[in-house]
């Protein structure tokens, strides 16, 4: 069953789920880093990535992406890495 839309609003402000997302979002930064030869955009998300330009998005995109699905780590890193491959272009 689905989050009702107050939990799914509250997910946003749960400092350990925040701070996964985070995570979540370096290691994919390292990913996007180690490429031979990462495009512009790429780079440009690598930098949000660490440095925490776009979190909040990223933890509002997964939050909205695992919605009632059991929350684990990898739950949260295949969120981050939806997110990142399809923002990339936008340059968010």
């Amino acid at each position: 069953m689905a989050l009702t839309l107050t939990e799914l609003f509250e997910k946003q402000s749960e400092s350990v789920f925040r701070n996964k997302v985070s995570a979540a979002c370096w290691r994919y930064a390292k990913t996007l880093l180690a490429k031979a030869t990462p495009t512009n955009q790429e780079l440009k998300m690598a930098v949000k990535l660490l440095t925490g330009g776009a979190l909040q998005q990223f933890v509002i995109a997964a939050a909205v992406l695992i919605d009632d699905a059991e929350v684990t780590d990898a739950a949260i890193e295949t969120a981050v890495v939806t997110t990142a491959n399809k923002l990339v272009v936008l340059e968010i």
